[in-house]
């Protein structure tokens, strides 16, 4: 006997066998099949919403006495529609309630709103559901939304009445200063006042760019001293390699140039203190 039949398989849980899983899902098609057939679009959406959250409710069921009452219920419901279209007033009249409010969960959901006193929020209403069918099932594809027919939010108009605007002016005690950085950088300052976010956030932001700057230049300089030196050992070795090395000096020689403009100007200004840019 080869060890693989003597392996001992895990048991598969009801609800993935396809025994199982047929059964539902053709029950679950046909009952979508049949709220289709209601002639008023209000029951169709009732319906239609209603079947799905059960299903989606009760998909995880592991007890197989649970599993049967649902299914049972779930054929009752079927053979409540079918009567109700086949003109069973009785049950029609209780559909007809429950889909537009008279009774059920659509019902405790007007009459929360009919209290609600801050109408501003009442636009939110977006999902009629329970707060466990909302944690279970949170994507809003999930929602059942009310239906306008049901319910209309009243306006909300804002009061008219607004506050002036206020100048904020300094105080005659607090004095400015022109504070000059390290870079050469002009700013304002008022003693007594704490210095704004913004002008910090401003102000590393320029040190960063211009260290950038200088770091670049830098590089720059080393790039160009190790192509000199191959070029130097290359005519030593073949002037026609040499030759060829000249490309590459002359990229980094325009960098270079373009680079050296801007490290030239500020470390004549940095020593003089006279960059001055508008904040």
């Amino acid at each position: 006997m080869s060890l693989q039949s003597l392996r001992i398989k895990p048991k598969r849980p009801f609800w993935k066998l396809p025994q199982h899983r047929i059964p539902v899902l053709s029950l679950y098609k046909s009952l979508l099949k049949i709220s289709k057939s209601f002639p008023d679009d209000l029951h169709q959406k009732y319906l239609f919403y209603n079947i799905r959250q059960n299903f989606r409710l009760r998909r995880h069921e592991t007890s197989i006495n649970k599993t049967v009452e649902h299914l049972k219920e779930a054929q009752e419901c079927k053979s409540n529609m079918i009567k109700a279209l086949k003109g069973n007033q009785e049950l029609f009249q209780h559909i007809d309630d429950l889909a537009w409010g008279r009774k059920g969960r659509l019902k405790e959901v007007l009459d929360i709103l009919a209290n609600w006193k801050r109408p501003k929020l009442h636009k939110f209403v977006l999902d009629t559901r329970t707060h466990g069918a909302r944690i279970l099932d949170p994507h809003s594809a999930y929602r059942i939304p009310l239906d306008k027919r049901l319910y209309t939010a009243p306006e909300y108009k804002e009061s008219e009445k607004r506050l002036p605007k206020k100048n904020h002016s300094f105080r005659s005690d607090l004095r400015i200063y022109t504070v000059v950085t390290q870079l050469g950088y002009k700013l304002w300052r008022v003693r007594g006042l704490k210095q704004p976010a913004w002008v910090s956030m401003m102000m590393n932001k320029r040190i960063r760019a211009h260290q950038r700057r200088i770091d670049k230049f830098h590089q720059l300089e080393e790039q160009l001293e190790m192509v000199r030196i191959e070029q130097y050992m290359l005519n030593m070795l073949d002037p026609k390699l040499a030759k060829e090395e000249k490309s590459f000096e002359e990229i980094i020689l325009r960098e270079l140039n373009e680079s050296k403009k801007y490290h030239d100007k500020v470390v004549k200004l940095q020593a003089r203190k006279e960059l001055d840019v508008d904040i």
